[in-house]
């Protein structure tokens, strides 16, 4: 039949399609690296990020940086890990110095589907769409996150995945772009995560088709309300904790 021939054929290829290995003792090694401040930067009508609200960072499971962790001098309400269950699985959850007394932390799997025990398994895209598939494949996790987002009480705030730099920077771009921040300077945030990760550079173009579905969707009021399912409500909490008031001068 040829239904049964080509789901054969479908079968075959996916069994020798290659499986990228996770070297999680290389993961282990970068924990900690990638920190940064989102605040202030610049944003529209004059104001600017609130300096010291939210952070972004590599995993927190390990930390083989010499001396104290910039993160443990801060009195961070709200720690979010934005990888997978597998990932969390082999390197543990963040340190216990990092989740203190009264610190909230929050599991988001954004990537769960992609990571297996046999390898990782990231769906096909064209060239140049890698970031854009983070964010279109798991919608319902960037609900999650910009409604925690959207909460009260929960800065300071960090979130990181593995690296701090694909999954993490997604996040960063979406909510730099929703608090009005010109494009050059996010791709500048972006494009930091090169120091802590010279030999496999980002590029600005990266960002591009996130970009264009923002655009294409009446700018990002339309996209956080019809692609990411915030409402207006939502978008002004978020600003309101986020930004500070206008500059008079």
């Amino acid at each position: 039949m040829p239904t049964m021939s080509r789901e054969r054929t479908m079968k075959d290829k996916a069994a020798e399609a290659p499986r990228v290995v996770i070297d999680f003792d290389l993961i282990r090694r970068i924990g900690g690296r990638n920190f940064r401040d989102l605040g202030g930067r610049p944003a529209a009508s004059g104001r600017r990020v609130r300096p010291g609200m939210v952070y972004r960072s590599a995993h927190l499971a390990h930390l083989n940086a010499d001396g104290e962790h910039p993160l443990t001098a801060i009195q961070l309400r709200t720690l979010v890990t934005l990888q997978s269950r597998l990932e969390v699985r082999h390197l543990g959850p963040p340190r216990s110095e990092f989740l203190a007394s009264g610190v909230r932390w929050e599991h988001i799997p954004i990537g769960d589907t992609w990571f297996r025990e046999d390898g990782f398994h990231k769906i096909d895209t064209k060239p140049g769409h890698e970031h854009l598939v983070i964010l279109t494949e798991f919608i319902e996790d960037w609900q999650s996150f910009f409604k925690l987002l959207a909460e009260r009480d929960v800065y300071p705030l960090v979130f990181h995945c593995s690296a701090g730099r694909d999954r993490t920077g997604v996040g960063a771009a979406m909510l730099l772009e929703l608090l009005g921040v010109n494009r050059e300077l996010i791709v500048a945030d972006f494009l930091l995560s090169n120091e802590a990760f010279p030999q496999l550079p980002l590029s600005p173009t990266q960002l591009q088709p996130i970009f264009e579905m923002i655009d294409e969707n009446g700018g990002i009021e339309g996209f956080m309300h019809e692609v990411i399912g915030l409402d207006r409500t939502d978008l002004e909490v978020i600003r309101e904790d986020l930004l500070e008031p206008a500059s008079r001068h």
